[in-house]
């Protein structure tokens, strides 16, 4: 992702406003502290786990395992439960698997479909690793206390809910997420 990592001075809002009068200049200054704060948080942790052999999407199927490590879960769940593709996920259990950190089994219920649990290895990894996780989360997190953090999650919802209404509407200026957008379309302007 490219942003800014500076936001916009009220001078530079004023200006685009007389430009475009439909702008509401605190919602494009929120937005983009918004899209800069998940962006930092997002590079904070990468840097984190990179330190600790993982990616992203091989962390949050460990986790998604370690919810209930002796229950063995079909790849095409997880594949549903991070809106992935089976393919993406796929790659991701190959990769665990072949550093023992996660085993396939049959699928009772579908001769075609495999099941994917962590092993011995990968339990003990996490009961090792995870409690530096979470002292990272708790130092991020210092700065607000219980109820900015009630706050902050309902906020997140919020904004949620407008990106639910973006896709919905097919309207707003954000065309990654307005399924009438192709392609085409956004080849055809500058970037």
């Amino acid at each position: 992702m490219f942003l800014l990592r500076e936001t916009p001075s009220q001078d530079c809002l004023d200006r685009l406003v007389a430009r475009y009068p439909q702008i509401e200049p605190d919602a494009v200054l929120a937005i983009m502290c918004f899209m800069r704060t998940g962006a930092d948080v997002s590079e904070c942790f990468e840097r984190f786990l990179t330190k600790h052999g993982l990616s992203h999407g091989r962390f949050a199927i460990l986790m998604y395992l370690n919810r209930e490590p002796e229950v063995a879960v079909n790849q095409t769940h997880l594949a549903e439960a991070y809106g992935v593709t089976k393919a993406t996920v796929t790659g991701l259990i190959d990769g665990l698997e072949r550093e023992g950190m996660v085993e396939r089994l049959a699928d009772p219920a579908d001769r075609r479909a495999s099941l994917v649990r962590l092993t011995t290895g990968s339990r003990k990894f996490l009961d090792e690793f995870l409690p530096a996780h979470f002292r990272g989360i708790s130092e991020l997190m210092a700065g607000l206390d219980a109820r900015d953090r009630t706050d902050l999650t309902r906020l997140a919802g919020k904004i949620r809910e407008g990106i639910a209404r973006l896709i919905s509407n097919g309207t707003g200026g954000c065309d990654c997420l307005s399924p009438s957008s192709t392609p085409s379309d956004r080849s055809s302007r500058p970037a």
